[in-house]
């Protein structure tokens, strides 16, 4: 993201030079170029149909599961006329796929299978994947952090400065305390953070790796009331990891990941 805003502050400069233009109009924009930006789109692009509003490529792939489904306060067509969005992106040769693993019937998809233009092609076969394709990549969010974790340490206690020496993308290690509390660790092994009691990995499958996705700060003040008393200093950093995750059979015969399991203190 830093790299794309730079690419958009040199263009804006080549295009303004050294022109002082009100906010509200750089954001404008910067709105604008983002969207021509995505149209010079490049490679394999995988957004929603909603986010691909106005945008087109030269070939495109509409992926099946949940076209039925009608959101709150919708009317009866709104999914058709999503799926005539989706449909709609593509200048050059499109894709509808349907898994053959589901036998319930897709409405929009059965009604276009014998259109003169449609050649259909069943049971396609794909060769074997890489593992990775296997892995489940989880990004967390602040509730799936145990804020106030560092904030209950007063400000010289090591753990500050832990965190203060770490950046964005920085490998992590992480370890459980009794069943299901999950901590964070350096790569020095020194503690981080911790992770809320309501995180849940991915069932029937095992940490893979761990990174750092960003560092916020916190406060007391910022904190809900019932916990302010137990704070020791008045704001704070907090890690925000990313996980990389792999199914439990695939790294039964590897090479120990970077995961601890301790008992309870």
């Amino acid at each position: 993201w830093h790299d794309l805003l730079r690419q958009a502050i040199e263009e804006h400069a080549l295009e303004n030079g050294d022109a002082e233009l009100p906010v509200d109009r750089f954001i404008e924009w910067l709105a604008e170029w983002g969207r021509d930006f995505r149209r010079r789109q490049r490679g394999l692009l995988l957004v929603t149909a909603h986010s691909a509003k106005g945008l087109e490529f030269d070939h495109a792939a509409v992926l099946d599961g949940g076209w039925e489904r009608v959101g709150h306060n919708e009317d009866p067509d709104a999914p058709r006329r999503l799926y005539y969005v989706a449909m709609t992106r593509a200048r050059r040769t499109l894709i509808l796929a349907r898994l053959q693993r589901s036998f319930r019937p897709r409405r929009l998809y059965d009604a276009l299978i014998d259109h003169p233009s449609t050649v259909c092609r069943d049971h396609v076969e794909f060769p074997p994947g890489p593992a990775a394709l296997r892995h489940r990549y989880l990004r967390t969010n602040l509730s799936d952090v145990d804020l106030g974790f560092s904030g209950r340490r007063a400000a010289h206690h090591p753990i500050h400065r832990a965190i203060a020496e770490l950046s964005t993308g920085d490998p992590l290690e992480t370890r459980i305390i009794g069943q299901s509390r999950w901590e964070l660790l350096n790569r020095e092994g020194a503690l981080v953070g911790r992770l809320s009691g309501s995180f849940e990995p991915p069932p029937g499958m095992r940490c893979r790796s761990a990174r750092v996705r960003a560092i916020v700060c916190w406060s007391r003040e910022a904190s809900d009331a019932k916990y302010r008393d137990n704070t020791r200093c008045d704001e704070w950093e907090v890690v925000v990891p990313e996980f990389v995750f792999e199914p439990d059979d695939e790294s039964r015969d590897a090479a120990p990941p970077d995961i601890r399991r301790v008992a309870e203190p």
